[in-house]
């Protein structure tokens, strides 16, 4: 049975204004209405299509991002998805899926997800596919009271203003509309119609980083008994010619994608002939149910912000899906812009505030898109070769299954750029004069220098440390004996909203190396220190990017 999604909510748009339109309904959009609803601001979201998953991408959930999931309290859902939480998330290379495995990448089933981390967090990474990812963010945004969710809407121009956008939409059963939101977020993806209007360019390195792919959305009956390779979630396959098959619902529908040759145009009726042939099967045995060309880029904006419009999510930045960094680093920017919007919005920053977020965010976009870009040439690498199904090749088998190990591996080794969130030059953070730790993208070593992610830590109940942090700053006292008295206090005399948690969990001391801990509402530690700092006013401007 193919799995199938409920369409997004659909309705007349009653109300005139909002304090944010979000325009776009994927994962980023919906995130964003979540990350906003719950800090208590009405929120538009509008997506032209009916919300329905007929081609699903995008099924690698990170460890971050289970982070966010965890303090939006809907992680767990992933158990209750339609994919079987006890199946492993394997990566399998093989000479073509009837012949030889070549190499293969071990990794947890969803419902061991927190091993995948060693302790370094309290998730852990998933394979989660949009059937049933994201009617589970769109019920989550749902249940916030402020939000309107309305699919079936095309987004039809904006004007901006001084003092906020007028947003012309459209719906054929309800005609047109005009809303007023103070702000604008443009999710509405690669080719962002918003980005275009605004004039803001797309930066990439080369137009090498660019090919084009076919991609199908198929059901394969039995596919699993007639190959003798044990379960995977994906299967590169090198001959007869390159192809990923990503399972869907650990059973008989997947997601098959292979470049396209120069000038090669395929008919459905092609791309079923192409995937039979890798299969071994008759083209009848292949059933399509969607076939997409698409095309892999290597592209950040040149700014995330004009006036009151803010791009996030593909609209921002856009990369190749080797290794699953292009949504999870768009809820990385929900995280990071929500409480900057939040704080703007309700008076305790200046807008030069949400300047930060193009200065924190396009480093970091920048540095994912590279990391995508290196694990796509280095895939590309690996080329058809027909000896390696010769039942005689046992030798070159090996060979290039050592070659695939040493070269394919970072690709799934991934925990230093998932984890090591950092925002070393970012003017909101208080340095410590500590020398910048070592970047490397597959290990993590936590740290609790300014400027990065806070760090982990089982408490004595069971929770993390990370729990502690709701979305709020928070200040983190590690030594009992230390006042931070005079820092709370100038956070609450200007009305930023400031939480105040005691940790006694052994070993908090030596991880953060610090008796205080000042940590962003992004989950950022800003500052750190032994005592309260002698000008608590400079440090809270620092924080809030007042001059």
């Amino acid at each position: 049975m193919t799995p199938v999604s409920t369409p997004g909510p659909t309705g007349d748009i009653t109300n005139d204004t909002y304090d944010i339109v979000i325009v776009g309904g994927g994962p980023v959009g919906i995130a964003n209405a979540i990350e906003l609803g719950g800090r208590g601001f009405s929120v538009l979201l509008v997506e032209r299509d009916d919300g329905v998953v007929r081609y699903p991408t995008a099924e690698s959930i990170d460890t971050a991002s289970m982070e966010l999931l965890r303090r939006w309290g809907i992680a767990d859902e992933v158990r209750r998805s339609g994919f079987p939480a006890d199946q492993p998330r394997d990566i399998s290379f093989v000479s073509r899926m009837t012949t030889y495995e070549l190499a293969r990448f071990p990794r947890p089933s969803n419902s061991d997800r927190r091993t995948t981390t060693q302790g370094l967090s309290p998730e852990g990474g998933v394979w989660w596919p949009k059937f049933w990812f994201d009617p589970a963010l769109r019920a989550r945004a749902a249940a916030e009271s402020t939000v309107d969710l309305r699919f079936r809407w095309t987004f039809e121009g904006f004007d901006d203003d001084r003092h906020g956008v007028s947003v012309r939409l459209s719906s054929v059963k309800h005609g047109l509309r005009m809303v007023r939101g103070r702000l604008l977020l443009a999710c509405d993806g690669a080719g962002s119609p918003i980005r275009k209007t605004l004039g803001i360019a797309s930066l990439r390195d080369s137009d090498q980083t660019r090919a084009r792919w076919q991609g199908a959305f198929v059901e394969l009956p039995g596919l699993r008994r007639r190959f003798p390779h044990a379960p995977a979630v994906q299967y590169y396959s090198i001959n007869p010619r390159r192809m990923i098959f990503g399972s869907l619902d650990g059973g008989d529908v997947w997601r098959v994608t292979y470049p396209l040759k120069d000038g090669e145009q395929p008919t459905v009726g092609d791309v079923r002939s192409t995937i039979a042939d890798a299969l071994d099967c008759t083209v009848g045995e292949v059933e399509v149910f969607d076939t997409r060309e698409w095309s892999g880029d290597a592209v950040v904006a040149e700014s995330f912000r004009s006036g009151h419009v803010l791009l996030a999510g593909d609209a921002a930045h856009r990369m190749w899906p080797s290794g699953g960094h292009g949504m999870n680093t768009g809820l990385g920017d929900v995280a990071n812009l929500g409480w900057k919007l939040e704080a703007v919005l309700r008076g305790w920053a200046p807008d030069a505030l949400l300047d930060t977020y193009t200065a924190e965010r396009r480093p970091h976009a920048e540095r994912m898109v590279r990391r995508a870009w290196h694990n796509y040439r280095v895939d590309n690498a690996i080329l058809p070769d027909p000896t390696l199904d010769d039942p005689g090749q046992e030798e070159a088998r090996a060979f290039v299954g050592r070659r695939i190990v040493a070269t394919r591996q970072t690709e799934w080794r991934s925990l230093g750029i998932q984890l090591g969130l950092r925002y070393p030059d970012s003017p909101l953070i208080v340095s410590d004069g500590t020398a910048e730790p070592p970047d490397d993208p597959e290990e993590y070593v936590p740290t609790a220098r300014p400027g990065h992610r806070a760090p982990h830590i089982a408490l004595a109940d069971g929770r993390s440390v990370l729990d502690l942090f709701r979305g709020r700053f928070t200040l983190l006292n590690i030594a009992p004996a230390v006042d931070s008295g005079l820092l709370a206090k100038a956070f609450r005399e200007r009305g930023i909203p400031l939480d105040e948690d005691w940790t006694g969990a052994a070993g908090t001391r030596e991880l953060y190396g610090c008796a205080l801990a000042l940590v962003r509402p992004d989950g950022i530690v800003a500052w750190r220190g032994d005592a309260c700092p002698d000008d608590p006013d400079l440090v809270v401007d620092k924080v809030i990017g007042r001059p």
